[in-house]
């Protein structure tokens, strides 16, 4: 057994038979002698055994207090510089593990993470020296990429600091072993966007890079899990919204045969790997012909896929980007869409950010927050989750402004929030399909 399965199995068996009482951390770092108060003499014949215990309480502290530090999630001492919480990014949620992305201000890297028990102790895999874009595993086989958009990730105090110009070069990494490795491949040369993968062979890079020709806009695709790529084609220009990097978006996605594109203001789709594109149209519910229309990508379990579609009412409020969100549903890996099924009217209106998490036809979940402060149009923070495909739902509000929600599970999920004035975000779990959020704690690493 290895020492990382038997600190598992041994903290696992601690938490089943004990449960820490509130302020239990905090007693611990108190009771840790930080500094030694002052002795009186000791005697000659006492100072030998005396300083064997010292080097003993000295080697048992080197090696106990950071990993009790570590174990109960409270940074080390001295391990970081940093005045800012760091920031994080959901990666992904595998059978066996969680993976996230944790940015300090003051460091100009930002760390892959991962953890085997569900939040309680973690391990460093790889530091990316650009900012995270997205992430796709596929049981044993994965891989995780990062755009170089300008500037050193490490704050404004550390002098060393020097602002870049942006390269928008793609750093791509592989793993092949659930995620305990990792190998960075070739540089792709294009200026990427964005990427995705559809399985651990075939993945596009979408570049808007002016000197294509194609409306400035192309496309790339590599059969043979990122060694190579070349160019497929190009596409229309992309929807017109701020794009948020990290948070499970892309530009382009493909289940199968068939691609899916986020144009200005229109869905596309493609059925010849993004070599040509065709507006997809979708039917309009009653009453609302003439409403603001904005779509997402579509999700997929086989051939079966969930839509989601926002509209606005353009004689509403301002601030309110989507009024009524509704769900499509296809059986026939997206070639036709039918039966939108309304999200719940104790959910609308909502903000700028729609979250939707899919785990498949039956389990459906839906989140959303504004992305300005002024749009106050949500009265507080929700979630609303379905396990009958949209025909009841249940929402319940929650004191943290949710961002990304992946599931592992109907029961176990993980998300990203953010909290607080000073937008301090986190990573959260729930073992109850979603009805209850606790906070999982992640180290600081140095």
């Amino acid at each position: 057994m290895s020492e990382e399965r038997l600190a598992v199995e041994i903290r696992e068996a601690f938490d089943q038979g004990y449960e820490p009482n509130r302020g239990l951390e905090e007693r611990v770092v108190a009771a840790i002698p930080w500094q030694t108060p002052r002795r009186r003499p000791v005697s000659w014949p006492r100072i030998g055994g005396a300083f064997a215990g010292a080097v003993a309480l000295v080697l048992i502290g080197m090696l106990v207090v950071p990993a009790t530090l570590t174990s109960l999630n409270i940074p080390f001492p001295g391990s970081s510089g940093s005045t800012e919480p760091p920031a994080y990014s959901l990666g992904a949620v595998t059978s066996d593990s969680l993976f996230v992305v944790q940015r300090d201000p003051m460091k100009p890297y930002e760390l892959l993470l991962q953890s085997r028990d569900g939040g309680r102790s973690w391990t460093e895999r790889l530091r990316m020296n650009s900012i995270y874009d997205g992430m796709e595993m596929f049981g044993q086989d994965g891989y995780i990429w990062s755009i170089d958009l300008g500037g050193r990730n490490c704050g404004s105090m550390d002098s060393s600091c020097k602002p870049l110009q942006p390269t928008n070069e793609l750093d791509l990494y592989r793993t092949r072993d659930g995620g305990a490795t990792w190998t960075k491949l070739p540089s792709s040369g294009v200026r990427a966007d964005g990427a995705y993968f559809s399985d651990a062979s075939h993945g596009w890079i979408f570049s808007g890079s002016p000197l294509t020709g194609l409306n400035g806009y192309v496309l790339y695709a590599t059969a043979d899990g990122g060694v190579s790529w070349s160019q497929v084609g190009g596409t229309l220009p992309p929807a017109p919204n701020g794009w948020i990097y990290g948070l499970g978006l892309y530009h382009v996605t493909f289940h199968g045969d068939r691609g899916w594109y986020i144009g200005n203001g229109f869905l596309y789709t493609s059925t010849d790997g993004g070599r040509s594109w065709a507006q997809l149209g979708v039917p309009t519910p009653p009453g609302l012909r003439g409403w603001t229309v904005t779509m997402y990508q579509p999700s997929f379990n086989g051939p079966d896929g969930v839509l989601p579609v926002a509209y606005r009412d353009p004689t509403g409020a301002d601030n309110a980007t989507a009024n009524l969100i509704y769900l499509f549903t296809s059986h026939d890996g997206g070639a036709t869409w039918v039966d939108p099924r309304p999200a719940p009217a104790g959910f609308a209106p909502v903000g700028d950010d729609l979250t939707i998490s899919i785990l498949d036809m039956k389990h459906i979940w839906l989140t959303s927050q504004s992305a300005s402060g002024g749009d106050n149009v949500q009265a507080r923070p929700s979630v609303a989750r379905t396990s009958d495909g949209g025909i009841s739902w249940t929402v319940t509000q929650m004191p943290w402004r949710i961002l990304h929600m992946i599931f592992r599970d109907a029961t176990h999920g993980y998300a990203l929030d953010v909290t607080g004035v000073m937008d301090v975000n986190g990573i959260l779990s729930t073992h109850d399909g979603g009805a209850t959020w606790q906070r999982v704690n992640v180290p600081v690493f140095s």
